[in-house]
């Protein structure tokens, strides 16, 4: 038996269809992505001791007088600062200095030097009076669509709010106009006391597989304060740091070495209220396609148990 599922945040129609995972598929030889293992790669732009290959750097923390972390300008941007329709900045994030660093196997310290880096770079982009909005995010390997092997994120300063964000921005204002009570701490709320697809709850933060989503075996992790990210504390950082090492290391050991892309959904610059919307993370594996019905449609086909996900995934 089948089943429609509609994800509360933004309003997409998933068909249930967790039988559809016993398909019969074709042996296909295709060439896959091997873990890296060089700490540094002679021909790296983003190697530590490479400068001269990378551009302009924005931001860095040091430690015994080497970066660990650094944010360039991107040499190949998708906005350059210029052009009147639309305006923004496109910067690298290097994740480490280590070539065969990945968040499958960084160390809480250095997922909490890549956070530092993150607000850094939110807060300086978002103070430009020409941005509306700042998108944080993570392509891992060739399928995710990461164009370079060394572990990096990019930001992107626009002038407009993108549709997927407005959509959610939209979707959550209704029911708060509505209901008179917040979507997010809903959500927040029914997670928890379900528990089944609760990953991680802590004191800041919910991690879970939702409901419903477009993407097959998608994690998503929620802020439950309505902060903005450019004031995240300290205190949000250490924790978001123990939950992506906890988390990954429990997504390679289910899933291997899996491409992902990771989404930072945060508040538009102007959006008139807070207390409607809060901040969100996307981590979305990259192992399924979609096929000619959900883009001849529109509506999304998922066979990944929600439960069993989070069962395997779960922490403390």
């Amino acid at each position: 038996m089948k089943e429609i599922r509609i994800d509360s945040v933004n309003n997409d129609m998933i068909v249930f269809a967790k039988d559809r995972s016993k398909r019969p598929i074709d042996v296909v030889i295709t060439q896959t992505e091997k873990e890296v293992s060089k700490e540094y790669e002679k021909k790296c732009p983003f190697c530590r001791g490479n400068e001269e290959l990378s551009t302009k750097e924005t931001f860095k923390i040091q430690e015994k007088n080497d970066w660990v972390v650094k944010s360039i300008y991107n040499k190949f941007p998708i906005l350059d600062g210029v052009g009147k329709e639309i305006y923004g900045i496109h910067e690298v994030m290097i994740d480490t200095y280590r070539h065969n660093g990945n968040f499958y196997n960084m160390t809480e310290e250095e997922f909490k030097n890549l956070f530092v880096m993150y607000k850094n770079r939110y807060k300086n982009l978002i103070n430009d009076n020409n941005v509306e909005y700042v998108s944080i995010f993570k392509n891992f390997l060739r399928k995710s669509g990461a164009s370079l092997e060394h572990p990096h994120s990019q930001i992107i300063s626009l002038s407009i709010i993108p549709p997927d964000i407005e959509n959610e921005i939209a979707i959550s204002k209704k029911y708060y106009m509505d209901k008179h009570k917040s979507l997010y701490d809903d959500i927040i709320k029914d997670e928890i006391q379900h528990k089944k697809r609760v990953i991680y709850n802590g004191k800041r933060f919910l991690v879970i597989v939702p409901y419903a989503s477009k993407y097959s075996g998608e994690v998503r992790i929620l802020f439950k304060e309505k902060i903005k990210f450019e004031n995240i504390k300290d205190e949000d950082i250490y924790e978001l740091s123990y939950i992506f090492m906890k988390l990954f290391k429990n997504l390679y050991r289910d899933k291997g070495y899996t491409p992902f892309n990771l989404c930072i959904h945060t508040h538009p610059k102007n959006i008139e209220q807070e207390n409607y919307f809060n901040v969100h993370m996307h981590i979305i594996p990259r192992k399924y396609s979609f096929g000619g019905f959900e883009l001849g449609t529109g509506v999304y086909v998922s066979s990944t148990n929600p439960e069993e996900l989070a069962k395997k995934l779960k922490f403390k």
